[in-house]
């Protein structure tokens, strides 16, 4: 429905979706760039921002029409407004209409919704030891109030698209079981198959294909080893792999060689972001700074926890690839600033040693 009211209004034009989708990339950007510098300092948030914009695999998506362009434009504008002032029930109902919108374009607000939730309740907790207990109960009423809007938006929606004939189901009410199937299929490391596919297929759409999966699924769970095993091999799969965008963008286009050297390109820049995110943890982690920038780190652990049990594609990477850039920009700046203090330290020993000499 948001392709056919673009549609509606610029006319039948692929060209006109994907510079749609290219905006709204820009505009996840600019949203790093504020969320960035209030998080960490401005130099951050300018390297998130223009790291997330040069990225090739987010370049590359932008000419595939995909709800996630729009989608993670919506969940981290909405994140994005919680943090700029946490004490306003304003912005938290700000944001809890983002993060409802996002759903509706693309199913993993629940991600959202539950890492903003342990947040919130870290902070409730904290205020309670704290003997601050107006403050901790203000603080979950809000977050309260932001699941309210969340699902007033979606029970808004489903009665909306039901009254008005456009279709018969709820929103959520589809092939609920079908992600967790194909996610615990061992042979296909959980990714999407066709042995999957043809089997959910043989049964009519309801009842009689969700007990069918969720046969199956129970099958899949019996042998524990395996399905750690497997676990441990989507994890691995899910963010070590080569990323997927350049077949999605090129495959069919007659560009076969500029895709391969693309899928080779993009490889280095996501071994270099991963070591600038893993060294910003660190770092994190020993100055204690947990407030602003544990949120994204619990949702990235949401999402990589979700993944374990649900189908895995590379493509699923971008949804959460912000969280990434802001850890990236934090981890660049230190590993800046630690060598500026190993080349002045060098540079005051070799005065010294220089002095020693002349003496």
């Amino acid at each position: 429905m948001y392709e056919a009211a673009i549609i509606r209004l610029f006319g039948d034009s692929i060209f006109v979706l994907k510079v749609i989708g290219a905006l709204f990339n820009m505009g996840t950007a600019v949203i790093l760039y504020f969320t960035g510098a209030r998080l960490f300092n401005e130099t951050c948030g300018r390297i998130a921002a223009c790291f997330y914009a040069f990225y090739l695999p987010n370049i590359l998506m932008c000419s595939v029409l995909t709800n996630q362009h729009l989608s993670v434009f919506l969940f981290f504008l909405g994140c994005s407004l919680l943090l700029k002032r946490r004490g306003s029930l304003l912005s938290w109902l700000w944001a809890g209409l983002a993060i409802g919108i996002g759903q509706l374009i693309r199913p993993i607000g629940v991600v959202y919704l539950t890492g903003i939730a342990l947040f919130a309740m870290l902070e409730v907790w904290k205020k309670l030891r704290e003997g601050r207990r107006r403050k901790a109960w203000r603080q979950a009423g809000m977050l309260l109030a932001m699941i309210g809007i969340y699902a007033a938006i979606q029970w808004s929606a489903n009665a909306s698209l039901q009254n008005a004939g456009i279709t018969q189901r709820a929103l959520s009410d589809g092939d609920k079981y079908w992600k967790f199937m194909v996610g615990l299929n061992a042979d296909a490391n959980g990714g999407w198959n066709k042995e999957d596919a043809q089997y959910a297929n043989g049964f009519a759409f309801g009842d009689e294909r969700h007990d069918a999966e969720l046969q199956r699924i129970k099958e899949r769970l019996e042998n524990k080893t395996q399905v750690a095993a497997l676990m441990g091999r989507k994890l691995a799969l899910m963010w070590g792999s080569g990323d997927s965008s350049a077949y999605w963008s090129l495959e069919g286009s007659g560009h076969s060689q500029l895709e391969r050297s693309l899928s080779m390109a993009e490889r280095p820049q996501y071994v270099v972001f991963c070591g600038f995110a893993l060294f910003a943890l660190l770092a994190l982690w020993r100055a204690g700074m947990y407030r602003g920038p544990l949120l994204y780190i619990l949702l990235l652990l949401i999402y990589a926890g979700a993944h374990l049990a649900i189908e895995i594609q590379t493509r699923y990477r971008l949804d959460l690839l912000p969280a990434v850039m802001l850890l990236v920009s934090y981890g660049v700046w230190q590993t800046y600033g630690s060598l500026r203090k190993a080349a002045a330290s060098f540079g005051e020993t070799s005065k010294d040693t220089a002095g020693g000499f002349g003496a």
